[in-house]
C-alpha cells in the first residue's frame, strides 16, 4: 500500500509542487487535478481509468457528482 500512496503523491506533485504553498489553492484547482488523475488509465486496473472502474462497480458516474471532499 505504501508504494501506491507514494505513486499517488508523485502524481499530485505534478499539479502542486512540494515548494508550493497550498494555502492559496482554490477548490476548483483541486477538482481539476482530481479529474485529471482519475481520468488516467492505470495498469493495476487493466488500463481502465478509476472513473470507469467506479462506474462499472456502482453504476454511478462519479464525474457528475462534482463533489471533492477535503
Amino acid at each position: 500500500e505504501r508504494g501506491q500512496n507514494e505513486n499517488a503523491n508523485g502524481l499530485l506533485r505534478q499539479y502542486f509542487p512540494k515548494t508550493m504553498s497550498l494555502v492559496n489553492v482554490a477548490c476548483n484547482e483541486v477538482k481539476i487535478a482530481v479529474n485529471k488523475l482519475n481520468s488516467r488509465p492505470r495498469k493495476c486496473l487493466g488500463f481502465k481509468t478509476p472513473y470507469q472502474v467506479f462506474f462499472e462497480r456502482t453504476g454511478i458516474d462519479a464525474r457528475q457528482l462534482g463533489v471533492v471532499r477535503l
